[in-house]
């Protein structure tokens, strides 16, 4: 690599890390939070036995996903301490079943916090709107997809706000995700393994950053004493 290609990585590097610095702060209030489970059951017309998701939804087929929300989003609720009830607060999510992937695009979705110490403490997710690839599962469209943990003991929580680090699944009595299609009856569902924050692939992009800074450093420095 020539010298001259060197300072222009370089630069580009540095100037890549710097706008990540600038950029972050205003970013702070979205939350990612990522998911997987399996399904346990599967409901009317999209339905087929055997089926791997874009052909019909058999039983085991593995899930998995992630939602970005606004952890900044106001709370409908300010004068009720026990339950937090945030409307649109979900930027972005995806849902994948088996080979079968629905996308939401930023519509209708609200978050809810139930913390009601000694008589349950819920976490929900409910969106509405998406659009999926292919289009329909036996001609149904995916319509809402719902996350429900629940703790009927209300020892999760110590407020109402919405978490910025994903609830422990081990701390609830049940979890359940749903995926709704058009029509009545028509559904997937299951339970979640894991509910779980920043992926490490993230962190490994920012890394990935740092050590092309390295060896940009090292080359102009081997440069100079050539």
């Amino acid at each position: 690599m020539s010298y001259f290609t060197q300072r222009i990585c370089l630069s580009l590097t540095v100037g890549a890390l710097g706008f990540l610095s600038v950029a972050m702060p205003s970013q702070a209030a979205n939350v990612p939070f990522n998911f997987s489970g399996s399904v346990a059951e599967v409901h009317g017309g999209v339905f087929t036995a055997g089926g791997s998701g874009v052909n019909g939804f058999g039983s085991a087929l593995p899930v998995s996903g992630s939602f970005t929300f606004n952890s900044a989003t106001t709370d409908v609720l300010p004068g009720d301490p026990m339950w937090g009830l945030y409307a649109n607060p979900i930027q972005n999510m995806t849902v994948k079943v088996g080979n079968y992937t629905a996308t939401f695009s930023p519509g209708s979705s609200v978050m809810q916090v139930i913390n009601n110490p000694g008589l349950g403490d819920t976490f929900k997710v409910t969106l509405n709107g998406f659009t999926s690839s292919p289009a329909t599962v036996n001609g149904l469209t995916p319509t809402t997809f719902e996350m429900e943990l629940v703790n009927p003991n209300g020892s999760v929580f110590s407020n109402d706000h919405l978490p910025t680090t994903p609830p422990s699944l081990s701390s609830f009595a049940s979890n359940q995700w749903r995926l709704v299609f058009s029509g009545v009856g028509n559904r997937v569902q299951g339970a979640l393994t894991s509910l779980v924050p920043l992926p490490a692939a993230v962190w490994l992009f920012g890394a990935g950053l740092i050590a092309l800074v390295g060896l940009g450093s090292r080359g102009l420095a081997s440069r100079k004493e050539s």
